[in-house]
């Protein structure tokens, strides 16, 4: 869709060349959900491809994802046969549903600071414990727990003129059974559900998401602490009632989700 109301596109070598910022700024990487619907607010897009930030790539004790990363990458790119939780990773990209052209340009950055309450990388990265360098236009950065990140249905911490650098994974959790389950109306349709859920060396890590407005992170000693306390858990929580799915329906099938991860 084309944006007529854009006044000016930046396009900069070097992050420290972005000076100011307005209200009416947002940056620009993939750009398959900014040019998918009018942006009336907009007139300035920043785009940031051209800053060559690194894509995937092992350093000291993570593995790092750069905001830019194609998501088409998190598919190709030749993963270690050690790094179980990896299938996960591909399972939320192929959740998307979306054509080979769209995860070709789309981001991981995008996706995940779009921050959709049927996002389907969030989960996974509060599930494995990411967290997220944030930069500022002074070029700081300081770091953010994935689980403390999104705050809300298309909310995030992110102030203006912040910006997702890139994704930090500890390589030992890479290691983590992990099980990746959505549930929709269609396979084509955005999730009613879904539950993601890791088995670590000392507890049972279980996300909540798309039923609820921001993914929720459970914690257990042991699958059977998990197996007894889940549906007294899930009473406790504020589901999503809108005109695709109940509240009440939407709790149901978050249940059902987390029966299937354990089993």
């Amino acid at each position: 869709m084309d944006l007529p109301n854009i006044q000016n596109y930046l396009c900069p070598d070097e992050f420290e060349n972005i000076t100011n910022w307005g209200n009416d700024w947002s940056w620009l990487a993939g750009g398959t959900w900014l040019f998918s619907e009018p942006q009336p607010h907009l007139k300035v897009l920043v785009d940031i491809q051209r800053l060559g930030w690194s894509e995937i790539e092992v350093q000291g004790d993570y593995l790092i994802i750069g905001a830019t990363c194609p998501l088409i990458k998190l598919l190709e790119y030749p993963w270690l046969a050690e790094w179980t939780a990896i299938d996960s990773l591909k399972s939320a990209v192929s959740a998307l549903a979306a054509s080979l052209k769209v995860i070709n340009v789309a981001t991981v950055g995008g996706n995940i600071c779009l921050a959709l309450s049927v996002g389907t990388l969030a989960p996974l990265m509060v599930t494995l414990g990411a967290s997220y360098e944030i930069y500022n236009l002074q070029a700081e950065s300081h770091q953010v727990a994935a689980r403390d990140f999104q705050i809300g249905s298309r909310q995030t911490i992110l102030q203006p003129g912040e910006i997702l650098r890139r994704v930090l994974i500890p390589l030992p959790n890479l290691t983590w059974q992990v099980n990746y389950q959505r549930m929709s109306i269609a396979a084509t349709d955005p999730a009613l559900a879904i539950v993601v859920t890791a088995k670590t060396p000392q507890q049972i890590r279980c996300v909540i998401a798309a039923s609820v407005v921001a993914p929720r992170l459970l914690e257990f000693e042991s699958i059977e602490v998990l197996e007894n306390q889940y549906i007294s858990l899930l009473e406790k929580e504020n589901f999503i009632e809108d005109a695709r799915a109940s509240a009440n329906y939407r709790r149901e099938m978050t249940a059902v989700l987390i029966k299937r991860s354990l089993q």
